[in-house]
């Protein structure tokens, strides 16, 4: 009896939050970019180098699997916003994505919002989780907002059943869990230059499967793009206001899927 309710409970755990739901903004546009710049990540966690790492992993799916965007590389988009002052993600909330198409020269701009990067390791439980939600703008309009969520699992039940078994040797059923995921994590830090790299690698691919073919491959859009852009920065020096006007843009609820490993032993 005690071991039945035990594994209910942890199954219950093990399973709760695999979806939930978030509020995002309705599409404005229903046409995507052709030019993509990948911004700085506007990072909400206290991990600088995870969301330094995320942004290099989703050029580089970008660069695997273009999917008919013409990809800005991450230095020429890093030196146009320093010289407007831009050095972080989270400056880039105070100005209108218009600003930032002129700025680059792209029509397409890529915002990624880092919710949560972790790592928990605990005795018989263990996870790796990553959520980000992302924007990606066509000339200044929204073309879709997406959260994500990449959380792989382990649960050893088995270390559970011999604890209960066994009270006396818990701790060390524990500890043998415990070093294989820290071992774990060590192998995959050394390898990718961060603890999550393989989750990153899951969520970049997650993201490019959420998103449209673009339209680099269409000339006739392209030649269009840059007249715009063009008329934009024209605008711009001659200090004329291109921002377009506001829309009423409604928050809609979304139903999280959260893709990942769930093993059970």
């Amino acid at each position: 009896m005690r071991r039945g309710v035990s594994i209910t409970i942890l199954l219950l755990i093990f399973f709760t939050g695999c979806s939930s739901r978030r509020m995002v903004l309705r599409s404005e546009t229903k046409t995507p970019p052709a030019k993509l710049a990948i911004l700085p990540i506007d990072n909400m966690t206290n991990d600088v180098l995870g969301a330094q790492v995320l942004r290099d992993v989703v050029y580089a799916a970008f660069r695997e699997n273009p999917k008919g965007y013409e990809v800005q590389t991450l230095q020429e988009t890093d030196e146009l916003l320093l010289n407007e002052g831009i050095t972080d993600g989270g400056q880039l909330a105070i100005i209108h994505p218009i600003e930032v198409s002129e700025i680059l020269g792209t029509d397409g701009l890529l915002y990624i919002k880092l919710e949560e990067m972790s790592l928990l390791t605990l005795p018989f439980y263990h996870v790796r989780k990553i959520d980000m939600t992302y924007r990606m703008y066509n000339m200044g309009r929204l073309y879709s907002e997406e959260p994500l969520v990449i959380a792989n699992r382990f649960l050893d039940i088995n270390g559970i059943l011999k604890t209960i078994d066994d009270p006396s040797n818990g701790l060390a059923y524990a500890s043998k869990g415990i070093v294989i995921h820290q071992g774990l994590r060590f192998i995959t830090a050394g390898l990718g230059k961060h603890e999550l790299r393989p989750e990153m690698g899951m969520i970049s691919l997650k993201l490019l499967n959420t998103l449209p073919t673009g339209m680099a491959g269409n000339n006739v859009y392209r030649e269009q793009v840059e007249k715009e852009i063009l008329n934009l920065r024209e605008k711009f020096i001659n200090k004329e206001n291109f921002i377009p006007e506001q829309l009423e843009n409604e928050y809609i609820e979304k139903k999280i899927i959260e893709d990942g490993i769930q093993i059970i032993n």
